[in-house]
Order: structure tokens, then sequence, then C-alpha cells
């Protein structure tokens, strides 16, 4: 059974192969179906949205603001949910989350948060995270029960059975289009021309790519997308935190030798977050996106960051938050706390969002 990180790999091309090309082969055949689907489903909701049709595409009845991808994977989306959701507590409103909850951790035969939920809980506790499928639902608990005057909807470029007034989308400047291919073959939900749907394009991770990489993404995106604003965007380290909520400069970091583990969309672009603030990686655990961790993984991580000499454990606030504990083993267990940082664009995204804080007619 592949992970993550081979099944890119073989997508990609990079792993060689009779095994990989079967495997290319294979995926590629299935593309086609996978294309037709994508295409007659868009094409009832764009009828049904010049039809004003209220019972396929439903209204929350408050502002809803998504932010989504076009790719599978990770591209940055909770810190973009967190600093939106915190721009627009800042202008006074009452803000709540909605997700699906993908990766809730089932207790005593119920759904719990999921790791993004919980991460958010520390980050932003004045702003109620709902998760469920029925996200329409949720707003309306949102709307209704908590008194919400804007939803956030997490990652629902795709759900376009909810309205929303305004769509972000995401892109990954490190693996921007998905190897140029739909699911399953590539990591695209959609084709390229979906952009267009979007108000706003905002490319994220831009520090960890040359310039003329990043030149190259936006024109191929402006070719699909040509009237939709692009802003820029890069993950700053923050602090690190301890999950009983002590902190320590990122400055701490440095030098020192340090085992990192992590279960995200994206393991390689942490590493390599991490490596850009010179501390010296001593070891790397990758393990699935919203994995839950067991206590055997735990010893694992423990063990191995012993044997290799770590003088901390470092993971993202995703893990932090499920694992739970302050140690492993006597040493001690940082989240590296992470901020989006625009580069561009900054003004027009806060000029979308201050439109929803105007007193209405």
């Amino acid at each position: 059974m592949f992970d993550r990180t081979q099944l890119l790999e073989t997508i990609s091309g990079h792993r060689k192969g009779i095994v990989a090309v079967l495997i290319r082969t294979s995926l590629g055949c299935a593309t086609p179906i996978y294309r037709t689907v994508i295409y007659l489903r868009n094409r009832k909701f764009d009828i049904a949205i010049k039809r004003d049709n209220k019972k396929i595409i439903r209204n929350a009845g408050i502002p809803v603001i998504s932010v989504g991808n076009l790719t599978t994977g990770g591209t940055g989306k909770t810190p973009m949910v967190i600093w939106i959701t915190k721009r627009l507590r800042s202008y006074g409103m009452r803000v709540a989350l909605v997700s699906r909850g993908y990766g809730s951790e089932a207790r005593n035969g119920v759904d719990g948060p999921n790791d993004e939920a919980l991460e958010m809980e520390h980050r932003l506790p004045d702003a109620p995270h709902l998760q469920d499928p029925d996200r329409y639902r949720m707003t309306q608990i949102a709307f209704h029960e908590l008194d919400s005057e804007i939803i956030v909807l997490d990652d629902a470029f795709q759900h376009r059975q909810l309205a929303r007034d305004l769509d972000i989308v995401l892109i990954d400047a490190t693996a921007p289009f998905g190897f140029n291919r739909l699911l399953p073959r590539g990591l695209l939900r959609e084709p390229f021309n979906s952009l267009s749907r979007s108000d706003l394009i905002v490319l994220t991770r831009v520090h960890l790519i040359s310039i003329a990489n990043r030149n190259a993404i936006v024109q191929k995106i402006k070719r699909y997308a040509p009237n939709i604003p692009i802003a820029e965007t890069r993950i700053r380290a923050s602090h690190l935190l301890q999950f009983d909520g002590q902190t320590e400069g990122i400055a701490k970091l440095k030098g020192q030798p340090v085992f990192v583990f992590c279960g995200i969309g994206n393991p390689e672009n942490f590493k390599l977050s991490l490596e850009k603030l010179n501390c010296d990686s001593v070891g790397f655990e990758r393990y699935p996106d919203h994995y839950h961790y067991q206590r055997s993984d735990l010893e694992h991580i423990k063990d191995s960051a012993q044997a290799n000499g770590a003088a901390m454990i470092v993971c993202t606030h995703k893990d932090l938050v499920k694992i739970g504990t302050n140690r492993l083993g006597g040493i001690p267990v940082y989240a590296m706390v992470v901020d989006v940082e625009f580069l561009s664009g900054e003004k027009e995204v806060e000029e979308h969002l201050k439109k929803f804080a105007q007193p209405q007619d």
C-alpha cells in the first residue's frame, strides 16, 4: 500500500520501473471518467446559478466566504482561514467557521473535532467551529443559534451546494497545478478553467520557490483567470508553542538538534521551513494527513529522537493538539506556529473583507 509520498513520486514520474508505469497507466485510464463527472457536476451548478435555483444551491442567510483550492493536499488553508477570521473579528463581526470535518476521530461512537478544528480552537477561541458533511445545516446553526454574522467556509471551492459571497482559491507555489493532470492521474480536483469561478486567488508559500518560477505560475493563472486578482503570501514562523500554552521564540531553534514529525498534506514544505530557521534536523518522521497518533507512534517518535540525540521535538500545531503532551521521553515537544504574511495583494483582500463589515441597506 503506497503512502502519499510514494504516490506523489509515482504520479509525478519520478518513480521508475514497470510497476510505476502500470500504476500511472491505470490511473490515466480512470481520469476521463473523473473528467466527465466533474464536467457534468459543474454544468449542473452553472445552470442552477443562471436559473437562481435555490433547491440546488442553498443560501445560508448570512454572508459566506469560501476558502478552497484546486488540488488535493495542503495549500496553507488553515493559516489563511485564521488570518481571514482575525481580520473579520477586528472589524467587530461575529464569525463562525464551518467545515466538513475530514479526518475526525470517533470517540465513544461520536465524531469529535478534527485536528484543524482543535488547532483553530487554540488560535481562535472566540470563533465557533462547526463540523459536519452537511455544511448548510451548520450554517443554519451558526446563523440562528449562535447569532453569527458571517461564515468562513473551509475547503469549499468544490462544495457548490452552498452559495458564497466571496470565493478565495489558494494555490501552493511549491506544487501549483497537481502535475497538470486531473485526479486520479494527477492531483487536480478540477480543470484549470475552474479558476475563473473564483473572486480572489492567493498564491501561497512563494518564499520557497524562485522568482522565475513564481512569475511562470502567475502567467499560467492569468491564462485561465485573466480578470481575477492574485495575491502572494508566505508562511512566517511566529513562535514555538507547547501543549500547555508555554511559548518560546523561534530563535530557540537555531543550532539545536531537532527531531521533526508531522501528519499533514505537504510534509516536505514543513521540513524545508524548519531547515530555513537554521536548526539541525537529526530525524524526520512523516505520517499521513489527519493521522490519529497511537501510543506506539509516540513511543517510536520518542525512541527515534533519543537515538538521534535530539534536544527538541518539533511538529505542526495540528499534530501538537492531537498528541496532547509537553514532553516525550524527557525531550520537550514544541509546535512551530505559523502565520500568513502577504508579499502582495493584502490591500485588495482586505477591501473585499471590509465590504462585509459595512452596514447593509
